[in-house]
C-alpha cells in the first residue's frame, strides 16, 4: 500500500476505485507483495529444502495458485485444503497433511493421492494410519509431530508447543509409534514435526524447537528409522503495531547452521509472514455516533467479516482511502453485528465523515478466511490486484447463496 497525493493505492490502483466499482465490505489483496514475502524466504533455502505454505491462513484458490507458481508446497489441515491445493495445481509431492482430528476419509484420501506425508499426532491416528494403508496396499510417508513444551509468549488462543496443547507428540508416544512403524511394511517415518505456534518475534524458540526435533531424529535413527526431513513449521510474525517482525533470512540462516553437519532437509510452513501484508478490507463509515465521551465510527463490515479483534483482541492499522482537510477525532470503528464485541478498532485518530472509506491493513491472513454468515450477512468480494491489473478472486455472496443449502 502506497499513497499519492492524499490518494491510497493498491500496487497502481487508487483504492478508492475499486470501492466504488466493487462496494464494500471488500478484501483487496497485492500479488506482489504476496511474492515478494514469498521469494525472502525461497531465497535462503538450499536446493533440497521445501516452502509448504500453510493454507489455513488464505485458501484462496488464486493464492494458492499464484503460489504453486512460485513453486510452492502446502501445509493443508483439512482433507478439503488437500482438496483445493490439488485443485490449484499443487504438486501432490510438495504437500504436507497436519491437524489433530483426521477423519478415516480424509487419511484415505491423503494416501490415494500420494501427497509428501501426514503428520502424527497421536498414537490412535497413526494405528488408523496403518489400517487404511494395509486396506489400501499403499506406502504411505509419516510426520511425527513432537510436542517441545515451548511458550511463544503470543496469545493463548495461537500457541501449540506446551505441553497441555492439544497438538504434538510426549516422548511416550514417540516410543510407541516407532515400534508399531518398525513393524509395518508400508507405514513409514520419515519425518520430525513441530510447530510451536503463532506471531512469532524470536526465532530462538523456532531453534530451541529444533533442537528437541534433531535430539528425537537422532534417537529415531538408532531404532533404525530413515529420518530425511525436520519440518520446523511456520509462525514467524509480522509487525501489525510495535512488535518485532520475525525475519525468514536470520531464521533460515540459523537453521542451516544448526544442519551443516546433517543430512536433514528443512520444510519450513509459512503462513501469516507470506500472507497478511498483501491485504487489507475497505470498509465505509455509514454513521458517526456519539455515546458520552465516546465517538464511534459505524462501518459497514463487521466480526462477521475480521473477526481477529473480537477474537483475539487483535490489532489492525486502520488508514483513510483519502486524506481530507478536516480536523481529526479519536473513534471506535464498530460494526454492524448485534454484539457488543463488535468493534474491530478502538481509539484511533482518523480524518472521516460518514460515507467515507477506510481500509484495515494487513488482514490478508486469517481475515477472509475465518468470516461467517452471522446475523445473516454476506461474505465479501475478494480481488487480487496485479499492477495495474484487477481480478475478482471471489465474488460476493448472494442472499440466494446464504440460504442455497436449506432448501
Amino acid at each position: 500500500m502506497k499513497e499519492i497525493e492524499g490518494q491510497l493505492f493498491i500496487e497502481n490502483i487508487p483504492v478508492k476505485s475499486l470501492v466504488t466499482e466493487y462496494g464494500t465490505p471488500s478484501f483487496f489483496y497485492s500479488s506482489r507483495i504476496i511474492k515478494e514475502n514469498f521469494n525472502k524466504y525461497k531465497d535462503e533455502i538450499r536446493n533440497d529444502d521445501l516452502i509448504c505454505y500453510a493454507v489455513k491462513a488464505n485458501s484462496n484458490l488464486h493464492i494458492l495458485r499464484l503460489l504453486a507458481g512460485l513453486g510452492s508446497g502446502f501445509d493443508v489441515v483439512s482433507g478439503n485444503e488437500l482438496k483445493r491445493c490439488l485443485t490449484a495445481g499443487a504438486d501432490k509431492k510438495k504437500i504436507v497433511f497436519s491437524g489433530v482430528a483426521k477423519s478415516i476419509e480424509e487419511i484415505r484420501f491423503a494416501i490415494e493421492s500420494d501427497i509428501l506425508s501426514i503428520n502424527v499426532e497421536s498414537e490412535g491416528e497413526f494405528a488408523r494410519i496403518i489400517q487404511i494403508s494395509e486396506d489400501l496396499n499403499k506406502a504411505v510417508n509419516c510426520a511425527l509431530r513432537i510436542n517441545p513444551d515451548i511458550s511463544t509468549g503470543s496469545h493463548e488462543y495461537i500457541e501449540t508447543g506446551k505441553k497441555t496443547s492439544k497438538f504434538g507428540l510426549d516422548r511416550e508416544a514417540i516410543r510407541n509409534i516407532s515400534e508399531l512403524a518398525m513393524q509395518s511394511e508400508l507405514t513409514k517415518i520419515t519425518t520430525i514435526a513441530s510447530h510451536i505456534g503463532s506471531q512469532i518475534s524470536d526465532e530462538s524458540l523456532i531453534l530451541d524447537s529444533l533442537d528437541s526435533m534433531i535430539e528425537v531424529a537422532g534417537e529415531l535413527q538408532s531404532a533404525g528409522h530413515h529420518i530425511e526431513n525436520l519440518d520446523i513449521g511456520g509462525g514467524l510474525g509480522i509487525k501489525y503495531k510495535d512488535e518485532n517482525e520475525g525475519d525468514p533470512k536470520t531464521l533460515i540462516d540459523k537453521v542451516k547452521n544448526r544442519l551443516k553437519d546433517t543430512d536433514y532437509k528443512i520444510i519450513l510452513e509459512p503462513g501469516r509472514s507470506v500472507v497478511a501484508s498483501s491485504g487489507v478490507l475497505a470498509t465505509k463509515i455509514e454513521y458517526i455516533k456519539e455515546a458520552g465521551d465516546k465517538k464511534f465510527a459505524i462501518i459497514d463490515a463487521g466480526m462477521n467479516d475480521l473477526i481477529r479483534p473480537s477474537l483475539y483482541e487483535a490489532w489492525h492499522r486502520v488508514k483513510e482511502v483519502e486524506t481530507k482537510d478536516i480536523e481529526s477525532d479519536t473513534y471506535d470503528l464498530a460494526g454492524p453485528v448485534c454484539e457488543t464485541g463488535d468493534v474491530l478498532a478502538k481509539d484511533r485518530e482518523l480524518k472521516i465523515l460518514p460515507d467515507d472509506y477506510v481500509v484495515f491493513m494487513d488482514v490478508g491472513a486469517y481475515g477472509s478466511v475465518m468470516a461467517s454468515n452471522y446475523n445473516s450477512r454476506l461474505k465479501p468480494l475478494e480481488l487480487l490486484v496485479t499492477g495495474d491489473k484487477v481480478n475478482v478472486i471471489k465474488r460476493r455472496e448472494s442472499f440466494e447463496d446464504l440460504i442455497s443449502l436449506e432448501s
